[in-house]
């Protein structure tokens, strides 16, 4: 895939984000205003608008955009700044209260992984993903414990979305948590991914960082748990809203801690992708990772990767009113994820759109319905 000029931009200042150097001068040569308007809106959709500002920073006074969109950018910035801090807020708080009534509480991706960032309040998040499970399993069991912290929040009058087996939705304080009850959708690949689950749990060996100078203190999971995890999450979105910031995670985890998938992890799509994702970090983020011991075939897929992230196939959002064209749409996109899901997992084709039928017949009100823009 042949890269725009702002998406080259784009690269270039997210680059200079992870490592903490300045941009390569000569991508921003005869760069024009409207080239700037594009590569922020980009960064803007794609979830690394704050990283990107790192890199803008870091350019010549003369290279930087013009001032009206550093205004712009900069204003931004400062919300997502705010936006992460009550999210560490609320976060420390769940996990006070979870632990008063003998919940284990550990954050997964958002505030908790920003830990490893240059600036964790630059890391974008839009909810806060949590895994819940007992503190003594002779007092509570990990089910009774999970059920527990959904209990806790009706207590407070706050409503309770059982979103399907996997994990329950709230609001709390006004921030959208997900309280996970399984670590990944076990339903993609009913042998592979079960296995990787309970492998998850085994890998978690929960630890505290400090955030803002330990005013607020994050449990979170080990570095091989994230390892695992943020490979996995952000295959489960391929085709269904994988974004920079998911590679952006990643890149800042191989520099961080180098690339190590635990031995039991032997499945050769997914060790495909996995090197698919990393040739992306090492081509466009500047990570310096030897892929020699694994499956060939990664070049190939880390393009098709490249071109989800910028160009997606299938959008969240429906661009169809007719609801014959709604159908028709949602279908190609279901066959679609079914196939990208089977390119990285080995998921069966059948079984995604079995499930899929599933679950319209238990919501037929989604099955019209466009989503969000």
């Amino acid at each position: 895939m042949v890269l725009k000029r702002s998406e080259q931009m784009l690269f270039a200042l997210l680059r200079s984000s992870l490592h903490n150097v300045q941009p390569d001068s000569f991508t921003f040569e005869g760069i024009t205003g409207a080239d700037w308007k594009e590569c922020y809106n980009i960064a803007s959709h794609q979830g690394v608008l704050a990283l990107a500002w790192e890199g803008v920073l870091l350019l010549p006074k003369e290279l930087q955009p013009p001032k009206p969109l550093m205004l712009q950018w900069g204003l931004s910035v400062e919300k997502y700044e705010a936006k992460h801090r009550r999210y560490c807020a609320v976060a420390e708080e769940l996990q006070q209260l979870y632990r008063e009534h003998g919940i284990a509480c550990v954050q997964l991706k958002g505030v908790g992984f920003s830990a490893n960032y240059n600036v964790p309040a630059h890391r974008e998040g839009g909810d806060i993903d949590i895994f819940t499970f007992s503190a003594d399993t002779s007092k509570m069991s990990h089910a009774q414990a999970n059920l527990l912290a959904n209990s806790l929040m009706r207590q407070q009058g706050i409503e309770v979305d059982m979103h399907g087996y996997k994990h329950s939705n709230f609001f709390y304080k006004g921030i959208p948590v997900e309280n996970h009850k399984f670590l990944l959708n076990v339903q993609i690949n009913r042998k592979f991914m079960p296995m990787l689950d309970n492998l998850l749990r085994k890998l978690l060996n929960p630890v505290e960082v400090e955030m803002y100078g330990g005013e607020y203190r994050i449990v979170v999971p080990s570095a091989e748990f994230n390892m695992l995890f943020l490979s996995c999450h952000a295959f489960q979105h391929y085709g269904s809203g994988i974004a920079l910031h998911h590679l952006y995670d990643w890149a800042v985890l191989l520099k961080n801690y180098g690339l190590a998938i635990p031995q039991e992890v032997q499945n050769r799509k997914f060790l495909r992708a996995i090197a698919a994702f990393t040739h992306l970090c090492n081509t466009h983020l500047g990570t310096q990772v030897n892929l020699d011991s694994f499956p060939d075939g990664y070049e190939d897929l880390s393009g098709e990767m490249l071109k989800e992230i910028f160009y997606p196939v299938y959008t969240k959002y429906v661009p169809y009113s007719n609801k014959a064209m709604i159908f028709l749409y949602k279908t190609r996109k279901v066959l679609r994820s079914a196939k990208l899901a089977n390119d990285v997992f080995g998921a069966s084709v059948f079984g995604r759109l079995y499930d899929s039928f599933i679950a319209h017949v238990k919501a037929p009100e989604t099955i019209f319905s466009r989503g969000d823009k």
